[in-house]
């Protein structure tokens, strides 16, 4: 009874909560046209004097091979200073092409990008670079490899493929670093080629890790920069004969490699007899840590966070965590406390506070597949499912502060530009940005549930938890105020501000929020 009752007591306190205001600042820009009907922001970085550059990306579709950058100086108004189109365009030599990045240093932006030269037979990265002022673009190669170091790109083919195939390109936190990574073709050998340049383009490390054991036993698991860009850190989850033996838990182990320009040393730890499907590095100037969700039944099923930190320097283990989910997140879920795992959780995003505590933040993603059949033959459809937001906050010591639960239900058959949601931080208070197209619907035990969105109903909202983990939520537009709906889950942060943009047909326009 004592515990029903202070269920019920935070229930009233924090439905109570709903109805506090959360500041916030509107911009608008003009609705405007472009040429081509798909762009989406890529970079957004402060002019120093209030403005802002935007960079977006455009391709033409499905019957036009156009693709490039729009690049748009705004007062803080949202006026437009002055715009550049730059089409990216390559040779008939040219076979394949990517863009992995873009990376600013001072008024210079700098675009990474990665192509086959057929008659050259060879991979060349390069990056192009123009400065804001005059738009004066020139191209410089970073570095290239033969075609026949080189493993088939997974955007090139989706199926045959192990999912580190490909290039990719990571940059610190900081911004001041970027590594860029290529898959070599080794089955019986792992091996990645790295490459670490400063923002200026220099390189300041060339190296190519090895791993003694097949390709398809060693999942590559994230890339991070440190913070004074001088140091690479690679995970991988690896099946070896040691981990298959392993009666309980994952058969498999994590190791971290710490890569600098004279040195590589790598630390192997285990999840024991819990399961981890996928964990996620953070570095920090003092310590270096793994996080993700870990199970003890199965891989995908979760019980909690797991949380190790190491020394970034020895990468000596300092401790290990496995935190069960709070009964107040299992409240927020189920209406109850309720001994259950959950499945189908998509990890979205890491955030910083200023105290060095960890937000990190998933999503229940799952894809549905049915075949249907008609009188004029069959067909097979797909659904994509973004439900619920899951949003924990673990203090320096690796430990849950607080874990929440956000009931969502949304879908689509193709775009998810509108749905699933952008998060950011501000001081100690975390924030989800996310569309819906109906009111807010209330559940069992006082809960409530953002519904389905479209391009043609969609409501922006924010969701605040603040940091005793107690949540509220405000409409911030409603969509027949608005001339466009917002792609939410597009959003880039700049500062204390997140940017949108709209689009109904060939219509679009820029949002700023400032918390």
């Amino acid at each position: 009874m004592k515990k029903i009752l202070i269920c019920l007591t935070f229930s009233m306190l924090t439905w109570h909560s709903f109805a506090q205001d959360i500041p916030v600042q509107i911009v608008k820009s003009d609705v405007f046209k472009d040429e081509y009907k798909n762009s989406s922001i890529v970079l957004v970085e402060d002019d120093g004097n209030g403005g802002v550059i935007i960079i977006r990306s455009y391709h033409g579709g499905a019957f036009s091979s156009s693709m490039g950058y729009y690049f748009e100086h705004y007062d803080a108004n949202l006026k437009l200073i002055k715009e550049y189109d730059y089409e990216l365009s390559y040779s008939k030599a040219v076979r394949q092409s990517s863009v992995l990045g873009l990376i600013m240093d001072g008024n210079t932006v700098n675009i990474i990008d990665f192509v086959y030269e057929k008659e050259q037979q060879a991979y060349i990265c390069s990056a192009v670079s123009g400065n804001i002022s005059d738009f004066n673009f020139t191209k410089k190669e970073l570095f290239r490899l033969n075609s026949e170091e080189i493993k088939q790109f997974s955007f090139f083919s989706s199926s045959g493929f192990d999912r580190d195939s490909g290039a990719s390109m990571i940059i610190n936190e900081d911004k001041t670093a970027f590594a860029i990574t290529v898959d070599i073709n080794n089955k019986d050998v792992e091996t990645h080629k790295l490459f670490l340049f400063d923002k200026s383009l220099n390189k300041k490390i060339e190296h190519t890790f090895k791993r003694d054991i097949k390709d398809r036993k060693f999942s590559y698991e994230n890339i991070d920069v440190s913070k004074d860009g001088n140091t690479l850190y690679l995970l991988g989850k690896v099946k070896t004969v040691e981990a298959k033996k392993k009666k309980e838990g994952g058969k498999y182990q994590y190791e971290l490699t710490r890569i600098t320009k004279d040195s590589e040393k790598t630390q192997v730890f285990d999840t024991n007899d819990h399961f981890a499907a996928s964990l996620k590095t953070i570095v920090f100037s003092d310590r270096l840590t793994c996080i993700g969700f870990f199970s003890d039944k199965e891989d995908y099923r979760y019980k909690g966070i797991c949380y190790f930190e190491l020394d970034p320097v020895t990468l000596d283990i300092r401790k290990s965590k496995f935190n069960p989910f709070t009964e107040q997140f299992m409240i927020d879920k189920y209406g109850k406390d309720k001994d259950k795992e959950l499945k189908n959780l998509s990890f979205r995003k890491i955030i910083i506070l200023p105290s060095g505590d960890i937000i990190f933040n998933a999503e229940e993603f799952y894809i549905i597949t049915n075949y249907v059949t008609t009188p004029n033959g069959s067909y097979m459809t797909t659904t994509y499912h973004y439900d619920d937001i899951v949003t924990a906050r673990l203090n320096t010591a690796g430990e849950i502060v607080w874990a929440r639960n956000i009931n969502k239900r949304q879908a689509t058959g193709g775009d998810n530009s509108y749905i699933s949601y952008t998060s950011t931080a501000k001081d100690n208070d975390a924030y989800f940005f996310i569309n819906t197209g109906e009111k807010v619907k209330k559940l069992s035990n006082d809960r409530i549930q953002f519904g389905q969105t479209s391009p043609k109903h969609s409501n922006l909202n924010v969701i605040r938890v603040n940091q005793n983990g107690d949540f509220d939520y405000k409409e911030l537009l409603d969509d027949e105020e608005n001339e466009v709906p917002f792609m939410v889950s597009d959003g880039a942060i700049s500062g204390n501000s997140v940017f949108f943009i709209g689009r109904k047909g060939k219509k679009k326009q820029l949002l700023k929020i400032t918390l």
